[in-house]
């Protein structure tokens, strides 16, 4: 299986999706559809919605409220992106130019804070507190993970521990909320939707972790993102952590200097940290923690019953891990 061949058996639902993104997308306030419009074309693989239809269909729900929470789970993502790029001051998303780079940092929060809105307007005309109280949930970790993130900026003593409860919060949270989003459509049983919720979470750990990896040894035409990107915005992820933990006192020490001085990232210390995330294996430890937990996503389903769908979400962990290297 290739994730074409997911993505060609949902061609339709995914295609009412879209039509669902651009209807909601509507306001007589113009910048609002083309900042919103600008982002969501940029090319992203919408991961989350694939998985909100992926879960549903393997709970054995076909109705259409999938393609409506799959629109909200999009909405709420891509409003982070649109605060992401500003509190990051963001030139490039995905390989284009920012959204704050080409309409303003004002504009960009306040269309984010639309889709958010825009969201929440949508779930609620569905009458299902389960809904409403599991997305609350997931986008209050998101607004703590943004925080936490922000507090951590160039923080070495930061533990392998606390930053994966960055991850959980920043990434883990909206992927696990759409997959349990799935599963409560289609009123599945409470061991079923904490199934799929344990999938969503682990698949979450492993797609941020698998990104930190990217980012030192990923391939730029692919990613969007400059090698070093995470260095260069003083973003501690794991595999700098590993390094730091690694290796001996004077090349900690100008490690930190590299990190603290960061936003003017110099070749030759790039490829200082580089050789070093190589010689101590900080790449392959972080993508090897990623596996980990793509098999525990694995492991979540045994409860579920055969099915294509379910077939798919098992590739998808292993896609998720592969994805750019």
């Amino acid at each position: 299986m290739i994730f074409s061949e997911i993505t060609n058996s949902l061609s339709s639902d995914l295609e009412e999706v879209e039509k669902e993104i651009k209807k909601n997308f509507h306001s007589d306030v113009v910048l609002i559809p083309d900042v919103s419009e600008y982002l969501s074309s940029s090319g992203g693989k919408r991961i989350r919605p694939l998985l909100l239809l992926l879960s549903s269909r393997a709970c054995g729900y076909r109705g259409k409220k999938a393609i409506k929470h799959s629109c909200v789970v999009e909405f709420i993502h891509t409003a982070t992106l649109l605060h992401d790029d500003v509190v990051d001051d963001a030139d490039v998303r995905r390989g284009n130019p920012s959204a704050n780079s080409k309409w303003g940092n004002e504009a960009s929060v306040l269309v984010g804070d639309f889709l958010f809105a825009k969201s929440f307007e949508l779930m609620s005309s569905e009458k299902d507190t389960r809904i409403m109280k599991t997305m609350s949930e997931a986008c209050t970790l998101l607004s703590e993970g943004e925080v936490l993130q922000l507090i951590n900026l160039y923080n070495t003593d930061i533990t392998e521990e606390e930053y994966l409860k960055v991850v959980f919060r920043k990434t883990a949270a909206l992927i696990a909320a759409s997959c349990k989003l799935g599963a409560i459509l289609s009123d599945s049983p409470d061991c079923v939707i904490e199934s799929l919720n344990s999938y969503g979470k682990n698949i979450g750990f492993s797609f941020q972790l698998i990104d930190d990896a990217l980012d030192y040894m990923g391939d730029e035409n692919k990613t969007g993102k400059k090698i070093g990107n995470d260095l260069t915005d003083g973003n501690i992820t794991l595999p700098l952590l590993h390094l730091l933990s690694r290796i001996d006192e004077t090349r900690k020490e100008r490690l930190k200097k590299i990190i603290l001085e960061s936003e003017e990232l110099h070749e030759e210390d790039l490829s200082f940290v580089l050789g070093l995330m190589e010689e101590f294996e900080s790449v392959s430890y972080t993508r090897n923690l990623a596996k980990e937990y793509a098999e525990r996503a694995k492991s979540s389903l045994s409860i579920m019953k055969e099915s294509e769908y379910l077939e798919s979400l098992i590739y998808l962990a292993d896609f998720v891990v592969d994805r750019n290297f």
